[in-house]
């Protein structure tokens, strides 16, 4: 497989993770918990985006 193709599939399954994120924020009464899926999901789409890669495991820790 190209590197191409995996940068794809990449993309797509953190555009995925952030989409799942996205809906579970819509799904909880927890504003706590509601405010981290949401930023959790930035980051995941942020990590959809071409360039260099960062953690996300990371990234979540901050604040």
């Amino acid at each position: 497989m190209s590197n191409s193709n995996d940068e794809q599939k990449r993309a797509l399954e953190c555009l995925r993770l952030a989409s799942d994120l996205m809906q579970l924020s819509k799904e909880t009464l927890n504003p706590n918990l509601k405010a981290h899926c949401l930023r959790i999901a930035g980051v995941w789409t942020d990590q959809a985006a071409p360039g260099p890669t960062h953690d996300p495991a990371q990234n979540h820790l901050v604040h």
